[in-house]
C-alpha cells in the first residue's frame, strides 16, 4: 500500500511540474505575442506620422521652389521692362540731343570749312563754316545756362564743340569753358586726349529752341588755359 501511495504522489508531482512548465511557456508566449503586437502597432503609427511629416516637408519645399521661381521670373520681367525703358530713353535722348547727322560731323576736316591764317599772337588758323547748325537741345523751358559739368546745358555745349572740331566727346579734354559776354555766348578751350599738343578755342552761340551753334574755331599755338 505504501508503495502505491508513493507512486501516486510522485505521479501527481510530475503532472503538476509539467503543468507549471506548460503554463510558464504559454504565459511567456502570450507576453511575447503582446509585445510583438505593441511593437508592430507602434511602428505603424509612427511610420504614418513620419510619412505625413515627409509629405508636409515635400510640399513646403515644393512651395518654396515655386515661390523662388516666381521671384526669379518677376525679377527677369522687371529687368526686361527696365532695359526696354532704358533703351527707349536712350533712343529719345539720342534723337533730341542733336539736329546734325553723323555725315555732317566731320569737324575741321569738312570741305565746307573755311580755314584762314590769323594775325593774332597765339593763333595758327581760324576756321568757320557757313553750314554749321545748332546741335539741338532738350531744354524745353528756355535756355538755362549752367557751369555744372553734369547739367544738360554743359553736355550740349560739349556736343557743339565736338561737332565743330570733329573731336569725340569721350576723347575731349576741356581746359576752360566760360561765358563770352552773356549767357547765350560761350567760348571753350579744348584738346583731344590722344593729342594734347593740339589746342582749339571754340566759340558757340545759343539759338532759342535749337541749342548751341558753333560760330568760329581757333587753332592755338600754345595752350594758355593749361
Amino acid at each position: 500500500m505504501a508503495n502505491n501511495f508513493d507512486n501516486q504522489f510522485r505521479s501527481r508531482s510530475v503532472q503538476r511540474s509539467k503543468r507549471r512548465k506548460t503554463n510558464l511557456i504559454l504565459n511567456s508566449l502570450i507576453i511575447i505575442v503582446v509585445l510583438l503586437i505593441i511593437i508592430v502597432a507602434y511602428n505603424i503609427f509612427m511610420g504614418g506620422r513620419d510619412d505625413q511629416k515627409h509629405s508636409s516637408a515635400g510640399k513646403n519645399t515644393e512651395s518654396q521652389h515655386i515661390n523662388k521661381n516666381k521671384d526669379t521670373n518677376n525679377k527677369k520681367d522687371e529687368n526686361k521692362e527696365n532695359t526696354a525703358t532704358d533703351e527707349k530713353t536712350d533712343g529719345e535722348d539720342q534723337e533730341s540731343s542733336a539736329n546734325v547727322s553723323d555725315d555732317e560731323q566731320q569737324g575741321l576736316d569738312s570741305e565746307e570749312v573755311v580755314a584762314e591764317d590769323s594775325n593774332e599772337p597765339n593763333v595758327i588758323k581760324s576756321y568757320t563754316n557757313p553750314n554749321w547748325k545748332s546741335v539741338g537741345t532738350k531744354q524745353t523751358s528756355g535756355h538755362q545756362y549752367s557751369s555744372d559739368m553734369n547739367s544738360t546745358d554743359w553736355k550740349e555745349k560739349e556736343s557743339a564743340m565736338a561737332y565743330a572740331t570733329g573731336i569725340k566727346e569721350n576723347n575731349m579734354v576741356i581746359w576752360f569753358l566760360e561765358r563770352n559776354g552773356s549767357d547765350n555766348e560761350v567760348v571753350g578751350t579744348i584738346s583731344p586726349k590722344d593729342q594734347t599738343s593740339k589746342t582749339y578755342r571754340v566759340y558757340l552761340s545759343w539759338v532759342d529752341g535749337e541749342g548751341w551753334k558753333p560760330t568760329k574755331v581757333l587753332e592755338l599755338k600754345v595752350n594758355d588755359k593749361r
